[in-house]
């Protein structure tokens, strides 16, 4: 069964629409989501089938549509301390992370709740992604740090593990300092903890890692500072944009001899036409498409085979996101409901009740407050307790696989 996908799309300052969505192969736009202002830098997700969430542009907020509907949804308090500099959505669509200044914020969407703080750069943040098992979080800043968080350790809640005080302190599984600048992209494989990932910097270097320990496995030099990156799901080639707008193309099936590889225009394909910054690349479905974002204002949508542009978008101001998405039902659906539960952020850390909320739980502790009954609340509190003390359990139960899984691999 053949997937279809779409083509949605932001910019700096675009008074008609916060972001657009396009059938790419007509270039008919189907879909426009307005009121949000503009869409930040790699602040643009989507949550599960349901909604389209993004941090305007300058501002300490986060706006939500839904699919279907051009305006977005009222009544949510989606209030950042900060501006976001990125953002991410874990694949289970159950906690949202974000990037603020140098800090990295954790909150658990179906309740509202933030759970954890940390903040190991120097600088800030400028990447977040979960990897696609939703077990760990990388990180990327403009000091040239990669953190490795585990999301487990991230998202834990109870005076069982930690104080007041170690509130938002978890070590990382590791950190790299390998970019002597600022990392300005990263992208992650589909395998889980088999996956490997790439970072891209301004220091014109592509380093290639295995997920698990931050091993690196090759080093890329190219010839421009480096400024987004993606490759194919199966691992064979490599894209990464530059600063003076090329796209350079590189295959990684070929073997090097050394962990250390310089690229040149002998060595690589370069994909031209854009006349400024790559901002963001992205593959469609089947990888027969690749579409790149520019500060030119432009989205190029560029055959992979070929290597040619198929079709060009312009845009009013600088491009700031553009990814695709399957076509899901919800897009064009008249009414939906939701399955994805999002409550208004909180601002602070409440650790004034014994709370474990694990990567995976997401509706056993948040019920539907119209369909809860005042009858069965010393049930639910019972339930919340043993709960909480099976979670305690399984923590140190992965605590220990980890270990034991480190050790294999030494």
């Amino acid at each position: 069964m053949e997937i279809s996908d779409l083509l949605i799309t932001t910019a700096q300052s675009d008074q008609q629409f916060s972001a657009c969505l396009w059938d790419y192969n007509t270039l008919n736009v189907r879909k426009h989501y307005k009121n949000g202002g503009s869409v930040a830098p790699k602040c643009f997700e989507l949550v599960g089938r349901d909604y389209f969430l993004a941090s305007q542009l300058g501002k300490p907020l986060l706006h939500l549509w839904l699919l279907n509907n051009q305006d977005i949804v009222k009544n949510f308090r989606l209030i950042l301390p900060e501006p976001a500099n990125c953002l991410a959505v874990c694949p289970e669509n159950t906690y949202l992370a974000v990037g603020i200044n140098c800090k990295v914020y954790i909150w658990h969407l179906s309740s509202g709740k933030l759970l954890s703080v940390q903040q190991k750069h120097f600088q800030p943040i400028t990447c977040i992604k979960f990897s696609n098992d939703g077990n760990f979080l990388l990180i990327g800043g403009q000091d040239g740090l990669l953190i490795n968080y585990c999301l487990n350790d991230l998202v834990t809640l109870s005076s069982n593990f930690s104080t007041q005080s170690e509130m938002g302190k978890v070590e990382p599984l590791y950190i790299k300092k390998d970019h002597s600048m600022a990392i300005k992209d990263l992208h992650i494989g589909i395998f889980g903890t088999k996956s490997r990932f790439s970072t891209v910097s301004v220091d014109k270097t592509c380093r290639i890692y295995n997920l698990l320990d931050g091993e690196i496995l090759r080093n890329i030099v190219f010839e421009d500072g480096l400024t987004s990156v993606i490759f194919d799901s199966w691992f064979g080639t490599l894209y990464v944009g530059t600063e003076t707008g090329n796209i350079k193309e590189c295959s990684l099936k070929e073997v090097s001899k050394g962990l250390t590889h310089h690229v040149n225009e002998k060595s690589s394909i370069t994909l031209s036409g854009h006349t400024s910054r790559i901002v963001c690349l992205a593959l469609n479905t089947s990888e027969t498409i690749l579409a790149s974002g520019s500060l030119d204002s432009f989205v190029y949508l560029w055959d992979v085979q070929l290597r040619q542009v198929l079709k060009q978008i312009k845009h009013n101001s600088p491009i700031t996101n553009a990814r695709f998405v399957i076509s899901y039902e919800n897009f064009f659906a008249e009414t939906i409901k939701p399955e994805v539960i999002i409550q208004s952020l909180e601002r602070t850390i409440d650790t004034s009740k014994e709370l474990v909320v694990t990567k995976m739980q997401d509706e056993d502790l948040e019920d539907d407050e119209d369909d809860f009954k005042l009858s069965h609340a010393q049930n639910r509190k019972e339930l919340i307790v043993d709960n909480m003390k099976l979670r305690g359990v399984n923590k140190q139960l992965y605590e220990t696989a980890v270990l034991l899984a480190k050790k294999s691999l030494q």
